[in-house]
């Protein structure tokens, strides 16, 4: 059996059928371009991160708007009240991965509501610096609530031992994408 039928062996029927359509398009590429086993699993690898990351941030989105949240408002907060420090617009745009602009309007709207309060940094005057309020833990705690329930949902019963590696692995991968950029 190649390696990737035999890792889908164990996959619940939606997710072998995703990714076999899937395989499907890469192996017509290689009907096209060729490529090696080497190729596919980096492929395979790269492909699984983004597809993965994409379906937890709109079932997570999907879960978390009864709380009148998205992922990235969620982010912001959990960022904002955990960081151990103050951080700037800056810092958290690099943090998120969202641009400045995008980052500033979200700040914006958060503080009108209530859940981060906005303030000159006592250091640096030029630098705005946020800090999480207490609604803004109330929201934070409503939308860990729902979150720790799809991980528990997600992850349950995969062996511990393997998501030790997996996240070994993907902290290799993040390293990896900080180095180049």
């Amino acid at each position: 059996m190649p390696p990737a039928k035999a890792v889908r062996a164990a996959l619940p029927e939606p997710a072998d059928a995703l990714l076999s359509a899937l395989d499907e398009r890469l192996a017509n590429y290689h009907r096209l371009y060729g490529g090696g086993e080497e190729d596919d699993l980096y492929y395979r690898m790269t492909r699984d991160i983004v597809v993965s990351g994409r379906r937890w941030r709109k079932l997570a989105n999907e879960r978390i708007k009864a709380a009148g949240q998205t992922m990235a408002r969620w982010e912001t907060l959990f960022l904002v009240a955990f960081s151990g420090q103050e951080l700037t617009q800056g810092d958290l745009a690099r943090m998120i991965g969202i641009e400045g602009p995008t980052l500033v309007r979200m700040l914006d709207l958060l503080a009108k509501e209530g859940l981060i309060a906005r303030r000159q940094s006592a250091s640096d005057g030029r630098m705005t610096v946020n800090t999480i309020t207490p609604e803004g833990r109330e929201v934070i705690d409503q939308v860990m609530g729902i979150t720790n329930r799809m991980r528990v949902e997600l992850l349950r019963d995969i062996d511990p031992a393997e998501l030790k590696v997996t996240l070994k692995v993907l902290g290799q991968v993040i390293g990896r994408l900080e180095e180049m950029g």
